[in-house]
């Protein structure tokens, strides 16, 4: 990886977390204020609409963003026709959800809900005029800038949101939350973006982009749908409690995971693209990057494994104690979830987006099939079935980052061996911790379960020298040496 790639790169990263953490941390506070102030009927009305917010979001995305992002040059024509017809596709999406409202309102039989799906679908009209602003950030690294407009966005719109909540506004405070955001993002996106209004259209420019867009499009839909639906299947076939149980362990579950995820390909996509046709040094730059990926992902996934139990019992209280074992397990499949997307991140850098949609309508198919066949037994069962297929999908996205550009599953296995090892031995020796103590007070134990993995994790990584960790120290030291 060249200095200039490095460099780029390990700003992305910096900027990028502050950015991911900094958004959750807030969505986190709100959600817990909002939840304690509110019924569960007023987040029910949420959850109905959200289905199809989500579906028309990523119909206005389209995947032009990603396919600008990814290419190596982009001309002003082409910024002026992905606005135009962002623009245009928000407009038409928004005027059939506005006429489909009232029927949604009889078929939930919830009633305002029509005026709630009006003002809640606002987002992709708003959401539409940022999308080339937030793009040329991402072309010129300006990852400090998009930080700076993400988190000031989350904040100004949870505060607006817990204070309509205080006031009495029920529903309408966290239904606004969505759009308040997008306002809030995009009117910071115009103030500190360089690009202006373009109206220009071309439709060759518009069919060079969605050879890549449509297949991104699509898959990505895809996935979200499924999840959706997964929840609802579960919800139908299980009672509302392990329902319950099910679902705040995934949630909890997946975070870490796609925190430390969104982090790395959020900035892989934007310092790969330059160099993704100098086959050397794109292959250095992902196995970098993969290395970089399991040196976090594998210590903090194994440790919160390792503390689930006191934690869930401290913070959560003992009715979540059914949730345990599933978070753990689910946290495990996370890391494959991770290591895939990863993989998925650089095929779409590659444009094989056509690859990853086939992976991702594989994938789908295969889970609902295990689904089906693994529900009668029981959660745990459903648990079992899912990390099967996130193991045997891993493997899969390598057998094509293999042939595309290189990076086969032995190769991989072999850059990400090093930090899985470690952090097995961390998470063994804070468990053998809370075997041999198990009276402990839970907030002592998952204190010094914690510091035990930690202090383990980072003596074998210097002791071994791991590479990533070595560049930490190095850059730490210059740090301090100018000071």
């Amino acid at each position: 990886m060249s200095e200039n790639t490095k460099q780029n790169t390990l700003k992305g990263l910096f900027w990028n977390a502050i950015d991911r953490f900094g958004n959750q941390f807030v969505i986190t506070v709100v959600g817990i204020i909002t939840a304690r102030i509110l019924t569960p009927n007023d987040f029910g009305v949420l959850a109905v609409l959200m289905i199809f917010s989500t579906i028309a979001t990523t119909f206005v995305d389209s995947g032009l963003a990603t396919s600008l992002v990814r290419s190596p040059k982009v001309e002003e024509e082409e910024y002026a026709t992905m606005f135009v017809f962002n623009l245009a596709v928000s407009v038409l999406l928004y005027g059939i959800l506005f006429f489909a409202a009232p029927y949604l309102e009889r078929f939930n039989d919830i009633e305002g809900l029509a005026l709630y799906a009006r003002v809640l679908f606002l987002q992709l009209i708003v959401h539409s005029f940022g999308i080339v602003q937030y793009v040329k950030l991402l072309k010129n690294f300006s990852f400090k800038q998009t930080a700076r407009i993400n988190v000031f966005a989350i904040v100004f719109s949870g505060t607006t949101v817990v204070s309509l909540a205080l006031l009495g506004f029920g529903v309408w405070a966290i239904l606004l939350q969505p759009v308040l955001y997008s306002s809030f993002r995009t009117a910071m996106l115009w103030l500190w973006g360089d690009w202006k209004i373009n109206l220009s259209f071309s439709f060759d420019v518009l069919k060079k982009h969605l050879r890549f867009s449509v297949s991104f499009m699509v898959g990505s839909m895809l996935g979200k749908v499924f999840s959706q639906g997964y929840y609802a299947f579960i919800g139908k076939h299980f009672s509302l409690a392990e329902t319950g149980f099910y679902l705040q362990a995934n949630k909890w579950g997946e975070t870490p995971n796609m925190l430390i995820s969104s982090v790395i390909q959020g900035t892989t996509l934007s310092t790969l693209t330059p160099i993704q046709d100098d086959y050397p040094r794109f292959l250095n730059a992902c196995r970098k990057s993969m290395k970089t990926l399991g040196f976090l992902l594998f210590p903090v996934s194994l440790c919160a494994i390792a503390i689930a139990e006191p934690a869930f019992t401290y913070f959560l209280s003992d009715k979540w104690a059914a949730s345990i074992c599933y978070f753990q397990l689910l946290c495990f499949a996370g890391m494959f979830i991770s290591l895939t997307d990863l993989n998925v991140n650089f095929l779409n850098i590659k444009g094989k987006s056509d690859y990853t949609l086939w992976l991702e309508v594989i994938k789908i198919a295969t889970a609902v099939a295990v689904l089906l066949a693994t529900f009668r037994f029981g959660i745990l069962s459903i648990i079992f079935g899912q990390i099967g297929i996130r193991i045997a999908f891993y493997c899969v996205s390598t057998f094509f980052s293999g042939k595309i550009y290189g990076y086969h599953f032995f190769r991989q296995l072999r850059d990400l061996s090093f930090s899985f090892f470690i952090s097995v031995v961390a998470f063994c020796l804070a468990m053998l911790f809370s075997h041999f103590f198990p009276n402990i007070h839970d907030l002592i134990l998952l204190s010094l379960q914690s510091i035990i993995f930690v202090m383990v994790y980072i003596v074998g990584n210097h002791l071994g020298r791991n590479e990533i960790w070595m560049e930490l120290v190095n850059m730490g030291k210059r740090k301090l040496a100018r000071k």
